[in-house]
């Protein structure tokens, strides 16, 4: 096996069909345009991203990329060749792939592998390891049992365990205004016509709010707008909510959204005009599925119920649109009190997640 750099659209077609042709529909690839926009380099990301394919003779197995960022050097401590976008057709393809990765990163004088993240752990990634019977949904990992246990072979260690989370949508009433005055808020419905304004809110709520996770390195404007990308198709009244202060200020939101990843499971991750069209006509069918996507409070509203006071109000919304379930993306397990807004609903632990991390030995000390 060889593993060589995507450098032409023929080869960048074959990283592309590599994303949606494995494991069976339980994954949802990444959105196509995404992937062609990171080889293109039409991305905020402020670093090169490298694409990479793994062949058995000139059969495709494997592909991932990898990239680094100064923010996530910081924020861990360290100097980190990231890798992502990670397919392979069993553990072979994976080591192939890996020696090269890790070969870069010793290159580039990295003293550590970072991942699976597409592009940083704010934005999506991690493996699940466990859970493997249940699918993927947007912005969740799904891939094969036997992953975490090849990169744990190879001296990988688990960091940041966390699991995404189900529930079945509970019909109330939502908060009343009596309990909202009490919490000294009112609740913000986003609607589609008011998405500009509501994301300008939540940038800066959104990085507050999570300033503290050990992963998180603050969104930029342009790279929350490409993450957001594509939110009117899959958004409903009542989805995306802010709770607002006493004097109009942002301190809490919750951010839910349709959950289409079958549609993009059947496109391979494309949207185009058919898939755009799909999703209009099987609105009504789409809406009994949704997923949480973020939630949180600045960290001077928090611990103070205002976060599940938005949840029962999206319950309250969610139950009115005809939503049965709601699943959630990867909540950290050292974050109870978000675990707590699913499990005081009933709610499950669906996939157990985590990111993996190695220190790399340098030939020099390897050898010593």
């Amino acid at each position: 096996m060889r593993v060589v750099e995507v450098a032409d659209e023929a080869s960048l077609d074959t990283f592309v069909r590599l994303g949606h042709e494995t494991h069976g529909g339980m994954a949802v690839p990444l959105a196509e345009r995404t992937v062609r926009a990171w080889h293109r380099g039409r991305h905020p990301h402020p670093h090169p991203i490298t694409m990479l394919l793994a062949l058995d003779d000139d059969r495709p197995v494997g592909r991932a990329i990898a990239h680094r960022d100064d923010r996530l050097d910081a924020r861990l401590g360290t100097r980190a060749l990231v890798f992502g976008a990670l397919e392979a057709e069993g553990p072979a393809a994976l080591a192939t792939l890996l020696d090269a990765i890790e070969a870069r990163a010793l290159a580039a004088g990295a003293e550590e592998l970072f991942g699976p993240a597409q592009l940083l752990p704010n934005q999506s990634g991690g493996v699940i390891t466990a859970g493997f019977e249940e699918r993927a949904f947007l912005d969740a990992p799904w891939n094969p049992p036997w992953l975490p246990e090849a990169l744990e072979a190879r001296g990988m260690r688990r960091w940041y365990e966390a699991d995404t989370w189900v529930v079945d949508v509970v019909d109330e009433d939502g908060p009343t205004e009596a309990e909202l005055d009490a919490a000294g808020i009112r609740i913000d419905e986003v609607s589609r016509l008011g998405l500009g304004r509501g994301l300008r809110a939540l940038l800066p709520l959104l990085n507050d709010s999570f300033a503290l996770l050990p992963y998180y390195t603050p969104f930029t404007r342009a790279e929350l707008r490409v993450q957001t990308r594509g939110l009117g198709l899959l958004h409903e009244p009542g989805l995306f909510l802010i709770a607002r202060d006493e004097e109009d200020l942002p301190v809490a939101f919750v951010v839910a959204v349709l959950d289409a990843a079958p549609l993009l499971q059947r496109s391979g991750g494309r949207l185009r005009a058919q898939e755009v069209w799909s999703l209009i006509a099987r609105r009504a069918a789409l809406r009994r599925e949704a997923v949480l996507v973020i939630q949180g409070a600045r960290p001077d509203a928090q611990g103070k119920g205002i976060v599940s006071l938005l949840s029962r109000r999206l319950h309250a919304n969610l139950a009115e649109l005809g939503c049965t379930t709601l699943r959630s993306t990867p909540v950290g397990r050292q974050n109870p009190g978000s675990a707590r807004q699913f499990s005081r609903f009933g709610g499950r632990p669906l996939h157990a997640t985590a990111y993996y991390r190695k220190r790399l030995a340098r030939p020099e000390t390897a050898a010593a």
